[in-house]
């Protein structure tokens, strides 16, 4: 048993909830699908509890808010006005080796962390539509 000060990391975290049906990797049977999950019968509840307790907190029990439910897909215009298509980019650097990709701003140098290999030049990425 562990004490009460000891940290749980999320490697470990992640391996518990696997183990007690929490969560199933998605495609697990045909080589899975990298992260992606599935609710198993525990997540499943977790998740609906979690929901109910955010949106009482932050809908029901609040004076001036009001719920709504809309579609993801939407006019394109939708997007546009809002800023999605113009602010969700970050820029993007590529191994030229073994095409790990990182966030140009979070990488120093032009070496890949990965392999060693030489690093593209940066390119935005749109994080909602590629």
């Amino acid at each position: 048993m562990t004490s009460p000060n000891h940290q749980i990391d999320l490697d470990e975290l992640a391996s518990l909830a696997k183990r007690r049906g929490f969560v199933f990797q998605s495609s697990e049977i045909y080589g899975g699908l990298a992260s992606t999950w599935d609710y198993g019968p525990l997540g499943v509840e977790l998740k609906r509890k979690i929901k109910e307790l955010w949106w009482n907190q932050f809908v029901v029990n609040q004076e001036h808010i009001f719920g709504l439910d809309s579609s993801i897909i939407m006019h394109p215009k939708v997007w546009d006005v809002s800023g999605h298509t113009s602010n969700f980019a970050d820029p993007l650097v590529e191994c030229k080796q073994c095409n790990h990709r990182y966030r140009s701003d979070q990488i120093s140098g032009s070496i890949c962390t990965n392999c060693g290999g030489e690093l593209s030049e940066p390119r935005l990425f749109n994080l909602m539509f590629k």
